[in-house]
Protein backbone atom coordinates (compact mmCIF):
# COMPACT_ATOMS: atom_id res chain seq x y z
CA UNK A 1 0.00 0.00 0.00
CA UNK A 2 2.84 2.35 0.84
CA UNK A 3 4.40 1.74 -2.59
CA UNK A 4 1.07 2.43 -4.30
CA UNK A 5 0.67 5.66 -2.34
CA UNK A 6 4.20 6.71 -3.27
CA UNK A 7 3.57 6.07 -6.97
CA UNK A 8 0.30 7.98 -6.78
CA UNK A 9 2.10 10.96 -5.23
CA UNK A 10 4.73 10.86 -7.98
CA UNK A 11 1.99 10.79 -10.62
CA UNK A 12 0.34 13.82 -9.04
CA UNK A 13 3.65 15.69 -9.06
CA UNK A 14 4.21 14.86 -12.72
CA UNK A 15 0.70 16.04 -13.57
CA UNK A 16 1.30 19.34 -11.78
CA UNK A 17 4.60 19.82 -13.60
CA UNK A 18 2.96 19.02 -16.93
CA UNK A 19 0.20 21.54 -16.25
CA UNK A 20 2.79 24.15 -15.29
CA UNK A 21 4.76 23.48 -18.48
CA UNK A 22 1.60 23.76 -20.58
CA UNK A 23 0.70 27.01 -18.86
CA UNK A 24 4.17 28.46 -19.48
CA UNK A 25 3.98 27.41 -23.13
CA UNK A 26 0.64 29.22 -23.51
CA UNK A 27 2.06 32.35 -21.87
CA UNK A 28 5.10 32.21 -24.15
CA UNK A 29 2.92 31.95 -27.26
CA UNK A 30 0.77 34.85 -26.10
CA UNK A 31 3.84 36.98 -25.36
CA UNK A 32 5.24 36.20 -28.81
CA UNK A 33 1.95 37.13 -30.44
CA UNK A 34 1.86 40.44 -28.57
CA UNK A 35 5.48 41.18 -29.49
CA UNK A 36 4.76 40.43 -33.15
CA UNK A 37 1.75 42.74 -33.04
CA UNK A 38 3.80 45.54 -31.48
CA UNK A 39 6.52 45.10 -34.11
CA UNK A 40 3.94 45.15 -36.88
CA UNK A 41 2.30 48.32 -35.57
CA UNK A 42 5.68 50.02 -35.11
CA UNK A 43 6.76 49.06 -38.62
CA UNK A 44 3.48 50.39 -40.02
CA UNK A 45 3.97 53.66 -38.14
CA UNK A 46 7.56 53.92 -39.37
CA UNK A 47 6.65 53.34 -43.03
CA UNK A 48 3.40 55.27 -43.33
CA UNK A 49 3.53 58.32 -45.59
CA UNK A 50 6.94 57.46 -47.00
CA UNK A 51 8.37 56.86 -50.45
CA UNK A 52 9.84 53.60 -51.73
CA UNK A 53 13.05 53.51 -53.74
CA UNK A 54 13.75 50.34 -55.73
CA UNK A 55 17.15 49.44 -57.17
CA UNK A 56 17.57 45.81 -58.15
CA UNK A 57 16.13 43.83 -55.27
CA UNK A 58 16.80 46.63 -52.80
CA UNK A 59 13.80 48.39 -51.36
CA UNK A 60 14.30 51.56 -49.33
CA UNK A 61 11.34 53.12 -47.57
CA UNK A 62 12.14 56.70 -46.60
CA UNK A 63 10.48 59.97 -45.79
CA UNK A 64 10.76 62.74 -48.43
CA UNK A 65 14.36 63.86 -48.12
CA UNK A 66 17.32 65.29 -50.06
CA UNK A 67 19.34 62.22 -49.09
CA UNK A 68 20.94 60.68 -52.23
CA UNK A 69 19.40 57.30 -51.47
CA UNK A 70 18.90 56.35 -55.11
CA UNK A 71 22.55 56.95 -55.97
CA UNK A 72 23.76 55.15 -52.85
CA UNK A 73 21.48 52.20 -53.60
CA UNK A 74 22.79 52.05 -57.17
CA UNK A 75 26.31 51.75 -55.78
CA UNK A 76 25.40 49.26 -53.06
CA UNK A 77 23.26 46.89 -55.10
CA UNK A 78 26.00 45.41 -57.36
CA UNK A 79 28.13 44.68 -54.29
CA UNK A 80 25.24 43.06 -52.43
CA UNK A 81 24.18 41.10 -55.50
CA UNK A 82 27.71 39.81 -56.10
CA UNK A 83 27.94 38.52 -52.53
CA UNK A 84 24.54 36.93 -52.00
CA UNK A 85 23.73 36.01 -55.60
CA UNK A 86 20.26 34.59 -56.05
CA UNK A 87 19.61 34.82 -52.31
CA UNK A 88 19.71 38.62 -52.62
CA UNK A 89 16.19 38.47 -54.09
CA UNK A 90 14.97 38.01 -50.53
CA UNK A 91 15.59 41.71 -50.06
CA UNK A 92 12.47 42.56 -52.06
CA UNK A 93 10.53 41.50 -48.96
CA UNK A 94 12.95 42.99 -46.44
CA UNK A 95 13.19 46.74 -47.08
CA UNK A 96 15.47 49.25 -45.45
CA UNK A 97 13.51 51.78 -43.43
CA UNK A 98 15.26 55.14 -43.39
CA UNK A 99 14.15 58.22 -41.54
CA UNK A 100 16.13 61.27 -42.65
CA UNK A 101 16.30 64.21 -40.28
CA UNK A 102 17.70 67.71 -40.22
CA UNK A 103 20.83 67.61 -38.03
CA UNK A 104 20.70 71.37 -37.43
CA UNK A 105 17.18 71.63 -36.06
CA UNK A 106 16.31 71.77 -32.39
CA UNK A 107 12.83 70.38 -32.98
CA UNK A 108 12.43 67.05 -31.14
CA UNK A 109 12.25 64.07 -33.48
CA UNK A 110 9.61 61.36 -33.14
CA UNK A 111 10.98 58.24 -31.51
CA UNK A 112 11.10 55.29 -33.90
CA UNK A 113 12.07 51.77 -32.92
CA UNK A 114 12.30 50.43 -36.47
CA UNK A 115 14.78 51.39 -39.16
CA UNK A 116 17.68 53.83 -39.28
CA UNK A 117 17.80 57.53 -38.55
CA UNK A 118 20.18 59.30 -40.91
CA UNK A 119 21.05 63.02 -41.11
CA UNK A 120 20.01 64.33 -44.49
CA UNK A 121 23.42 65.81 -45.24
CA UNK A 122 25.08 62.37 -45.28
CA UNK A 123 27.35 61.89 -48.31
CA UNK A 124 26.76 59.27 -50.99
CA UNK A 125 29.84 57.26 -49.99
CA UNK A 126 28.87 57.22 -46.32
CA UNK A 127 25.31 56.31 -47.21
CA UNK A 128 26.53 53.48 -49.44
CA UNK A 129 28.62 52.06 -46.60
CA UNK A 130 25.60 52.34 -44.32
CA UNK A 131 23.45 50.35 -46.75
CA UNK A 132 26.14 47.69 -47.14
CA UNK A 133 26.80 47.28 -43.44
CA UNK A 134 23.08 47.02 -42.67
CA UNK A 135 21.91 44.84 -45.56
CA UNK A 136 18.67 43.36 -44.18
CA UNK A 137 19.41 39.77 -45.13
CA UNK A 138 18.18 37.07 -42.76
CA UNK A 139 20.80 36.05 -40.22
CA UNK A 140 22.76 32.90 -41.08
CA UNK A 141 22.48 29.80 -38.94
CA UNK A 142 24.01 29.96 -35.43
CA UNK A 143 27.12 27.94 -36.36
CA UNK A 144 28.06 30.21 -39.26
CA UNK A 145 27.18 33.33 -37.31
CA UNK A 146 29.36 32.23 -34.39
CA UNK A 147 32.28 31.47 -36.71
CA UNK A 148 31.97 34.89 -38.34
CA UNK A 149 31.20 36.59 -35.03
CA UNK A 150 28.18 38.15 -36.72
CA UNK A 151 26.34 38.18 -40.04
CA UNK A 152 28.19 38.07 -43.34
CA UNK A 153 28.08 41.54 -44.85
CA UNK A 154 29.33 42.94 -48.18
CA UNK A 155 32.43 45.07 -48.25
CA UNK A 156 33.61 47.92 -50.42
CA UNK A 157 37.08 47.61 -48.93
CA UNK A 158 38.08 44.12 -50.03
CA UNK A 159 41.68 45.12 -50.77
CA UNK A 160 42.06 46.89 -47.44
CA UNK A 161 40.46 43.94 -45.64
CA UNK A 162 43.00 41.56 -47.15
CA UNK A 163 45.80 43.94 -46.23
CA UNK A 164 44.56 44.08 -42.64
CA UNK A 165 44.48 40.29 -42.56
CA UNK A 166 48.09 40.20 -43.79
CA UNK A 167 49.06 42.42 -40.87
CA UNK A 168 47.21 40.08 -38.51
CA UNK A 169 49.00 37.11 -39.98
CA UNK A 170 52.48 38.53 -39.43
CA UNK A 171 51.85 40.17 -36.05
CA UNK A 172 49.56 37.69 -34.28
CA UNK A 173 51.18 36.07 -31.24
CA UNK A 174 49.70 32.73 -32.27
CA UNK A 175 52.11 30.07 -33.51
CA UNK A 176 49.36 28.77 -35.78
CA UNK A 177 49.14 32.15 -37.51
CA UNK A 178 52.91 32.39 -37.91
CA UNK A 179 53.10 28.87 -39.35
CA UNK A 180 50.29 29.77 -41.75
CA UNK A 181 52.28 32.77 -42.92
CA UNK A 182 55.23 30.46 -43.57
CA UNK A 183 53.08 28.20 -45.74
CA UNK A 184 51.67 25.44 -43.52
CA UNK A 185 48.10 25.08 -44.82
CA UNK A 186 47.01 22.89 -41.93
CA UNK A 187 47.99 25.72 -39.60
CA UNK A 188 46.04 28.16 -41.76
CA UNK A 189 43.00 25.98 -41.27
CA UNK A 190 43.64 25.94 -37.52
CA UNK A 191 44.05 29.72 -37.40
CA UNK A 192 40.88 30.22 -39.46
CA UNK A 193 39.00 27.69 -37.32
CA UNK A 194 37.91 25.54 -40.24
CA UNK A 195 39.75 22.39 -39.19
CA UNK A 196 37.47 19.68 -37.88
CA UNK A 197 39.46 19.59 -34.65
CA UNK A 198 37.86 18.72 -31.35
CA UNK A 199 40.78 20.09 -29.33
CA UNK A 200 41.00 23.81 -29.95
CA UNK A 201 43.69 24.19 -27.31
CA UNK A 202 46.35 22.32 -29.26
CA UNK A 203 45.00 23.60 -32.59
CA UNK A 204 45.02 27.28 -31.65
CA UNK A 205 48.00 27.18 -29.30
CA UNK A 206 50.31 24.42 -30.53
CA UNK A 207 53.30 25.40 -28.39
CA UNK A 208 53.68 24.89 -24.65
CA UNK A 209 54.92 28.47 -24.28
CA UNK A 210 51.66 29.84 -25.71
CA UNK A 211 49.54 27.72 -23.41
CA UNK A 212 51.53 28.73 -20.35
CA UNK A 213 51.41 32.41 -21.35
CA UNK A 214 47.63 32.24 -21.61
CA UNK A 215 47.23 30.72 -18.16
CA UNK A 216 49.72 32.88 -16.27
CA UNK A 217 48.94 36.01 -18.29
CA UNK A 218 45.45 36.35 -19.73
CA UNK A 219 43.68 34.12 -17.20
CA UNK A 220 45.86 34.52 -14.11
CA UNK A 221 43.14 36.27 -12.12
CA UNK A 222 40.71 33.49 -12.94
CA UNK A 223 42.93 30.50 -12.16
CA UNK A 224 45.21 31.76 -9.38
CA UNK A 225 42.85 31.21 -6.48
CA UNK A 226 40.64 28.61 -4.87
CA UNK A 227 40.65 25.07 -6.18
CA UNK A 228 42.74 26.01 -9.23
CA UNK A 229 45.57 27.70 -7.34
CA UNK A 230 47.74 24.59 -7.05
CA UNK A 231 47.27 23.74 -10.73
CA UNK A 232 48.05 27.35 -11.63
CA UNK A 233 51.35 27.20 -9.75
CA UNK A 234 52.19 23.89 -11.42
CA UNK A 235 51.52 25.41 -14.83
CA UNK A 236 53.59 28.48 -14.00
CA UNK A 237 56.46 26.19 -13.00
CA UNK A 238 56.42 24.55 -16.43
CA UNK A 239 53.88 21.70 -16.41
CA UNK A 240 52.38 21.90 -19.90
CA UNK A 241 49.81 19.17 -19.25
CA UNK A 242 48.47 21.19 -16.32
CA UNK A 243 48.31 24.34 -18.45
CA UNK A 244 46.36 22.50 -21.14
CA UNK A 245 44.01 20.98 -18.56
CA UNK A 246 43.24 24.39 -17.10
CA UNK A 247 42.59 25.90 -20.52
CA UNK A 248 40.23 23.07 -21.44
CA UNK A 249 37.98 24.07 -18.56
CA UNK A 250 37.24 27.32 -20.42
CA UNK A 251 34.68 27.67 -23.18
CA UNK A 252 36.26 28.31 -26.56
CA UNK A 253 34.32 31.58 -26.89
CA UNK A 254 36.42 33.22 -24.15
CA UNK A 255 39.76 32.15 -25.61
CA UNK A 256 41.63 34.64 -27.81
CA UNK A 257 41.38 33.65 -31.47
CA UNK A 258 44.52 33.14 -33.56
CA UNK A 259 43.03 35.43 -36.21
CA UNK A 260 40.18 37.90 -36.02
CA UNK A 261 36.91 38.43 -37.85
CA UNK A 262 38.58 40.12 -40.82
CA UNK A 263 40.49 36.97 -41.68
CA UNK A 264 37.45 34.71 -41.52
CA UNK A 265 35.35 37.20 -43.48
CA UNK A 266 37.95 37.34 -46.26
CA UNK A 267 37.84 33.55 -46.52
CA UNK A 268 34.04 33.57 -46.73
CA UNK A 269 34.06 36.33 -49.34
CA UNK A 270 36.61 34.43 -51.41
CA UNK A 271 34.51 31.25 -51.30
CA UNK A 272 31.43 33.13 -52.45
CA UNK A 273 33.33 34.96 -55.17
CA UNK A 274 34.73 31.71 -56.55
CA UNK A 275 31.46 29.83 -56.30
CA UNK A 276 29.29 32.09 -58.46
CA UNK A 277 25.73 33.25 -57.95
CA UNK A 278 24.54 30.12 -56.14
CA UNK A 279 27.48 30.05 -53.72
CA UNK A 280 25.68 31.72 -50.82
CA UNK A 281 22.73 29.40 -51.29
CA UNK A 282 25.07 26.39 -51.13
CA UNK A 283 26.78 27.84 -48.06
CA UNK A 284 23.48 27.81 -46.19
CA UNK A 285 22.33 24.44 -47.50
CA UNK A 286 23.84 22.08 -44.91
CA UNK A 287 23.91 23.76 -41.53
CA UNK A 288 25.04 20.56 -39.81
CA UNK A 289 28.30 20.33 -41.76
CA UNK A 290 31.58 21.82 -40.54
CA UNK A 291 32.21 25.41 -41.60
CA UNK A 292 35.26 24.45 -43.67
CA UNK A 293 33.29 21.87 -45.63
CA UNK A 294 30.47 24.35 -46.20
CA UNK A 295 32.82 27.01 -47.51
CA UNK A 296 34.51 24.51 -49.82
CA UNK A 297 31.13 23.35 -51.11
CA UNK A 298 30.09 26.95 -51.71
CA UNK A 299 33.31 27.64 -53.62
CA UNK A 300 33.23 24.38 -55.57
CA UNK A 301 36.76 23.52 -54.42
CA UNK A 302 38.43 21.27 -51.91
CA UNK A 303 39.11 22.75 -48.49
CA UNK A 304 42.88 22.71 -49.01
CA UNK A 305 42.60 24.41 -52.39
CA UNK A 306 40.31 27.09 -50.98
CA UNK A 307 42.62 27.79 -48.04
CA UNK A 308 45.64 27.86 -50.37
CA UNK A 309 43.88 30.40 -52.60
CA UNK A 310 43.02 32.46 -49.53
CA UNK A 311 46.61 32.46 -48.28
CA UNK A 312 47.93 33.43 -51.72
CA UNK A 313 45.55 36.40 -51.85
CA UNK A 314 46.49 37.52 -48.35
CA UNK A 315 50.23 37.30 -49.04
CA UNK A 316 49.72 39.25 -52.27
CA UNK A 317 47.88 41.97 -50.31
CA UNK A 318 50.96 42.88 -48.29
CA UNK A 319 50.76 46.62 -47.62
CA UNK A 320 53.28 48.69 -49.51
CA UNK A 321 56.36 49.70 -47.57
CA UNK A 322 56.78 53.36 -46.77
CA UNK A 323 59.76 54.67 -48.72
CA UNK A 324 61.89 57.24 -46.94
CA UNK A 325 63.20 59.90 -49.33
CA UNK A 326 66.94 60.45 -49.56
CA UNK A 327 66.68 63.84 -47.90
CA UNK A 328 64.87 62.30 -44.92
CA UNK A 329 68.18 61.17 -43.42
CA UNK A 330 69.57 64.69 -43.64
CA UNK A 331 66.53 66.15 -41.87
CA UNK A 332 66.69 63.49 -39.16
CA UNK A 333 70.39 64.17 -38.63
CA UNK A 334 69.66 67.88 -38.41
CA UNK A 335 67.07 67.36 -35.68
CA UNK A 336 69.53 65.16 -33.77
CA UNK A 337 72.09 67.97 -33.85
CA UNK A 338 69.48 70.51 -32.69
CA UNK A 339 68.36 68.39 -29.75
CA UNK A 340 71.95 67.55 -28.84
CA UNK A 341 72.79 71.26 -28.84
CA UNK A 342 69.82 72.04 -26.60
CA UNK A 343 70.89 69.31 -24.23
CA UNK A 344 74.47 70.53 -24.00
CA UNK A 345 73.27 74.05 -23.24
CA UNK A 346 71.44 72.77 -20.18
CA UNK A 347 73.01 73.67 -16.83
CA UNK A 348 73.19 70.05 -15.73
CA UNK A 349 75.76 69.37 -18.46
CA UNK A 350 78.01 72.30 -17.53
CA UNK A 351 81.20 71.75 -15.55
CA UNK A 352 81.43 73.99 -12.50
Amino acid sequence: MAAVAKLSAQDSTLVRWRHSADSLAREWRQANAIADLVDSLERERATSGKDTIAVGALRIVANPTPLPLGEAAARAWPVIDSLYGSEAQRLTRRPYIVHAYDPDTAVPRPVLHVGMEVPWNTSVSSLTLLLLSNAPMPDPDPALREWLNGPLRPSLRATQDRGATYVQLVTAPSQAARDCFLGALSRCRDALEVNASTDVITAWYPSAAERRALVVGDFADYFNHGANAAAFRSCAEGSDSTCATLLRTLHSSVLPRPLGYDARATLAHLALRLGGREAYHRLLADTAAAVGARLAFAAGLSEDTLVARWRAEIIAARPASVAIPSWGFVIALGWIVVFAGCGLRSSRWRVA
